[in-house]
């Protein structure tokens, strides 16, 4: 009986691909980490600069706290594809029969 290896494989294939998507949003999250603006940064010629400024850096820390659980979960998700695949490989190699040794007997 000849194992899953497509099947395998593709677990594997997409694997990486979450893995490299965590890589890439962790990059995005170090530069949105570094975008501060000061208070200054939101006078428009109103009272309201304060409103403005706490604001943005509410959003900010959201954001940057969204891309930081992005990079941990598919970094996650990424590994357990691999994982799995292990697994499938694992239990196809304790359970296949070579049925032409059965037939030998």
């Amino acid at each position: 009986m000849d194992p899953l290896n497509v099947i395998t494989d593709s677990l594997r294939d997409e694997g990486g691909k979450w893995l490299q998507l965590s890589d890439r949003v962790a990059a995005i999250k170090v530069a949105a980490e570094q975008l501060h603006l000061d208070p200054s940064a939101f006078f428009i010629g109103d009272a309201n600069v304060l409103i403005h400024s706490l604001a943005y850096r509410d959003f900010h820390a959201f954001m940057v706290d969204i891309l930081s659980g992005a990079v941990t979960e598919f970094d996650q998700v990424g590994k357990a594809l691999r994982r799995i695949a292990d697994e499938y490989d694992r239990a196809d190699e304790a359970v296949s029969l070579d049925l032409n040794e059965i037939f030998k007997a």
